[in-house]
């Protein structure tokens, strides 16, 4: 005896609690359910019987937009199996081509401050931007629970420095992706040390100068030159810098403020490095 196939309310029920979107049955007639990204909506219903008894049952569907054209349509085997169909509809709902264009604007956002990434899978149905660093780690752009289906749904944005085998640092947290992109830059730059002398992003851009005593001096004297809060505050110093020979020096007076400054970002960088490794 053929095993009854499953019903179409026991069908919905699978749909709704198997691939955590949104379903329900007309009736007992018809499966409904909505691409929680595109907002497309797939209808189930069964196909006409055929005259053979023992041809094997079948549900046609068909994806329509929001505004009612037709994207795809099809057959599937109908069975009293619910797996299947679950499989199908988490399938249709997590693919890449359903959830990776949410994320198009923020993949565009990050690429206008030099950051190449890509929407990648996480755990089955979830999605990470990730972002591929040329010393074989990557940030990963995402909650614990990776990236909901739409963009409007994200409320924090959480940033994470990892390689294939360990957590190496947490990057940032927040609310607003622009503060996040700024952040995920700040970042690269402050660890740059770390890839060797390179930039994390790539080549340094052919209008800097090369790493030396000449780019030290020139970078600490811009810093020396900028409006400074309190330019009175005393404990200024004078440092003279030149190649390791003792040639080509030349001094320069640092005052108090820059010299705090760069005593904070040489004392985070020296934990840096401690900590990871230069």
């Amino acid at each position: 005896m053929t095993e009854k196939p499953i019903s179409m309310t026991d069908l919905a029920t699978a749909i709704r609690e198997g691939a955590q979107i949104e379903a329900f049955d007309l009736y007992g007639k018809q499966v409904v359910f909505t691409l929680p990204s595109s907002g497309d909506q797939v209808t189930l219903w069964p196909a006409p019987k055929k005259p053979e008894p023992r041809t094997a049952l079948g549900l046609l569907w068909m994806r329509r937009t929001q505004q009612n054209s037709l994207v795809e349509h099809g057959t599937l085997l109908w069975t009293s199996d619910a797996k299947p169909f679950v499989d199908w509809a988490v399938q249709m709902a997590y693919s890449a081509d359903e959830v990776g264009p949410q994320y198009t604007s923020v993949l565009t956002a990050l690429r206008e401050y030099g950051i190449e990434a890509s929407v990648t899978h996480f755990q089955g149905t979830g999605y990470l931007v990730k972002v591929d660093l040329p010393d074989s780690t990557h940030l990963v752009i995402g909650g614990p629970e990776g990236l909901p289906s739409r963009l409007d749904q994200v409320e924090q944005w959480q940033v994470q420095h990892e390689s294939a085998n360990e957590h190496i640092a947490f990057v940032c947290h927040g609310p607003d992706l622009h503060q996040m992109i700024i952040d995920t830059k700040r970042y690269l730059q402050a660890t740059g040390l770390r890839y060797g002398g390179h930039h994390p992003l790539g080549a340094l851009p052919s209008t800097e100068r090369e790493d030396g005593p000449d780019k030290l001096y020139g970078l600490i004297s811009d810093l020396s030159e900028l409006r400074r809060v309190n330019p009175q505050a005393p404990g200024g110093t004078l440092m003279t810098i030149a190649d390791a020979d003792g040639n080509n020096g030349a001094s320069i007076a640092v005052p108090a403020e820059v010299v705090i400054r760069m005593s904070r970002l040489l004392a985070v960088e020296l934990n840096v490095i401690e900590t990871y490794g230069g």
